[in-house]
């Protein structure tokens, strides 16, 4: 693995800085760590063992164990992870909280996450505590995804899967190939998922006055249709070079076509009649990304250059076309577009030297320049006495980024290591477009980090992890642009939105502490804490505003405000053999709970960003010769989230078992059967909205149902 570089304590001050450790060799023949490279499952196990930094990783056969059709299936059942509303959590927290990565780099806006199969990616990593490698926009962690570099020498695979259920069906496919030579290696995958599912759901929306009289009453059956299909394909093509040197390209394209149509029906069953009884729609989505970079490494002097070329281009265009029928009658005629293009151009590189003995230290940089162009359309058609709506709202962003770090590895003594990082961040946006005036903003983030990990004297399996680190979350580009979005029925829990260009990144200071003890026969137990100071929080804001034409609820972001959030976290990993026991068995488990509170919100249930208090996930494998299976429970835990003074919402919690049998039929042939969602949760979601008018509450609910996967996989050599 790598070593650390020592004196470099000043870089934790210096305008370059920090990433995350660096595999760099020895200058002299210290005892060598294990090389990350290698992706046996004993040889991570020893990784996370002897990392100065905090993480762990995932290699590709415990990605594809279950079968997963997407990388957000596999993702859930990886300690500290959850999967839900916002995306890839850690701690609990989403949307911009938590860094999602694809071999080290941000995702284009186009790069769908469902479109993505574990069949693609080699390992994720799943990084605790920031380092200076990759940006430091991850307040409550980093998941990187590494896409698949190679199978086998020569070798060549393919995988055929059907699964179905009540209202679900899907299909795949998956071939991979590769080979190397002396001087030549390639790897070439290709993926295609197609999916369809049908569901229904029940909304029931309420008004009550403040005296606690019914104002209104009204129940909405919606039934939903969709159908998805995506594709990936992967190539890399790797040349080695004299003198240790090498290069290599790769290219990933994700691309996903998804459809559906939507049946809602509404009963006013008190108050006012709902003006639009029959409300069907349909909607399509296209989407595509590339990813493609050229990479060197080449060494220089006693130090190893990585350097990459990056370019990620992706589009998206997504249509809403919806009507409204009363008493047969068409009353509402609207149409909703929108276009995306966006392309990124950067170039990332890493320097190691070893500059003292015991260290090992690096340089790095990352820039680059983004370009966004996005136009919204909405039409509308004169009836029932509205006027005729025709916009068409393009806008144009452009983002550059330029980032420079230095970080250090240093073996202080046997036994203890620390790990020393600084970062510099500074990011530029600009936004022009039709119905707003032009904005630019600026902001910059310096981070300085430190974690270290010292085995406890007397012990060989006890030790212990501290860090220390500022991160931060950046406003996400919907967040500025001051473009408005309307909603086609207004009110305070369906208001329209629009952007704020005077948003501040949110600044977190960061405090990191685990105790970790391995056991002699493998597996492990860890216990952590967290805790994170947030300033400058972004949070949304609904009011009402009226002009010539009426009153409508607008929602938009602002800073306002400081949260805490702290965490605990328990997780464990034991095969039976290290208690003396024959079985090939082993068990896994991992809780954590989450504390949160946003002091610009009273209380209770002032949680940031609906953080659920529990999550957890058990799970036991048996490796046989012929036979093995397993299975995994996922829970997280849901409540009441109070948003603002006026404002809350409500998430059902999640349970989710599922199981898995592999049979091997020959060392080439294997099949694999997967059951999920064997508990069949209902899902339950709602809203309250308060104000001295009354009380505005909604609330849905949407059964689920049980599916099942058979895959057939055989390797060719």
């Amino acid at each position: 693995m790598q070593k650390p570089l020592a004196a470099a304590i000043a870089a934790l001050f210096a305008p370059l800085v920090s990433a995350q450790q660096i595999q760099a060799e020895p200058p002299t023949p210290v005892p060598a760590r294990p090389p990350a490279t290698v992706e046996v499952k004993a040889s991570l196990d020893t990784q996370r063992r002897e990392d100065s930094a905090s993480r762990t990783v995932v290699g590709h056969d415990e990605l594809v164990k279950y079968g997963d059709a997407t990388v957000l299936d596999a993702l859930k059942r990886l300690p500290g992870v959850t999967v839900g509303n916002g995306g890839v959590r850690m701690r609990g927290l989403g949307n911009g909280y938590t860094q999602v990565l694809v071999n080290g780099e941000r995702m284009p806006p186009g790069f769908d996450l469902e479109a993505l199969s574990p069949e693609a990616i080699e390992k994720i990593e799943i990084i605790r505590a920031a380092t200076a490698e990759y940006s430091t926009a991850a307040i409550a962690g980093t998941v990187n995804i590494v896409l698949r570099k190679a199978i086998a020498k020569d070798a060549a695979e393919l995988k055929l899967s059907h699964g179905g259920g009540a209202g679900y069906r899907l299909d795949s496919v998956t071939a991979a190939k590769s080979s190397k030579g002396p001087s030549f290696g390639y790897t070439l995958t290709a993926l295609l998922n197609d999916w369809a599912r049908g569901y229904r759901e029940r909304e029931t929306v309420a008004d009550i006055a403040p005296g606690g009289m019914l104002g209104a009453l009204r129940i909405a059956d919606t039934g939903y249709d969709q159908h998805f299909t995506s594709g990936n394909l992967n190539a890399r093509l790797n040349w080695t070079l004299g003198g240790g040197d090498s290069l290599s390209w790769q290219s990933f394209y994700n691309g996903g076509y998804s459809r559906g149509t939507e049946d809602n029906r509404t009963a006013a069953l008190a108050g006012p009649a709902y003006p639009y009884p029959l409300l069907p729609a349909a909607w399509e989505v296209r989407s595509a990304a590339l990813h493609s970079e050229l990479g060197l490494e080449k060494r220089l002097g006693q130090g190893k250059l990585d350097a990459r070329l990056v370019l990620d281009a992706s589009r998206m265009n997504r249509s809403l076309a919806r009507q409204g029928i009363r008493d047969g009658a068409l009353v509402l005629d609207r149409g909703d577009a929108s276009k995306l293009r966006d392309w990124d151009l950067n170039s990332t590189g890493k320097y190691k030297v070893p500059l003292l003995e015991g260290h090992a230290f690096a340089f790095g940089w990352n820039g680059g320049h983004e370009r966004q162009r996005q136009r919204e359309f909405h039409t509308q058609g004169a009836l029932d006495g509205a006027e005729a709506v025709d916009l068409d709202t393009p806008f144009t962003a452009t983002v550059d980024r330029l980032a420079v770090y230095g970080q250090d590895e240093w073996d202080v003594r046997p036994g203890w290591s620390v790990y020393l990082g600084a970062r510099w961040e500074g990011v530029r946006t600009a936004t022009s477009g039709e119905g707003f005036a032009a904005a630019a903003s600026r902001y910059s983030v310096f981070s300085p980090l430190l974690q270290t990990l010292w085995k406890i004297p007397g012990s060989k399996q006890d030790q212990l992890r501290l860090a220390l680190t500022r991160t931060y979350r950046a406003p996400r580009m919907f967040e500025l642009v001051p473009s408005r979005f309307i909603t086609s029925f207004n009110s305070e829990v369906s208001p329209d939105y629009i952007g704020n260009p005077d948003l501040r990144p949110e600044l977190a200071t960061g405090l990191d502490a685990a105790y970790e003890h391995y056991f002699s026969g493998g597996g492990m137990v860890s216990l952590s804490a967290t805790s994170r100071s947030i300033r400058d929080l972004i949070r949304s804001e609904t009011r009402s505003e009226s002009d010539s034409k009426g009153a409508r609820w607008l929602r938009t972001p602002v800073n306002q405000g400081h949260a805490q959030v702290r965490s605990l976290a328990l997780e464990t990993k034991l095969p039976l053999k290290a208690l003396g026991l024959a079985w090939p068995v082993e068990l896994r488990a991992n809780v954590s709970r989450n504390w949160s509170s946003v002091d610009a919100v009273p209380g209770p249930g002032n949680r940031l960003d609906s953080q659920p208090r529990w999550s957890a996930n058990l799970g036991a494998d048996y490796s046989g010769a012929a036979l093995s299976a397993g299975a995994s429970f996922n829970f997280v835990s849901g409540g009441w989230t109070r948003s603002s003074v006026s404002e809350s919402s409500y998430g059902g919690a999640a349970r989710d078992l599922e199981a898995y049998a592999l049979y091997k039929i020959d060392p080439r042939r294997q099949l694999r059967f997967t059951v999920r969602n064997l508990l069949a949760t209902d899902q339950l979601r709602g809203s309250r909205y308060t104000d001295p008018l009354g009380v505005t509450e909604r609330a849905s609910f949407t059964p689920t149902s049980r599916s099942w996967r058979l895959q057939y996989e055989q390797k060719f050599q």
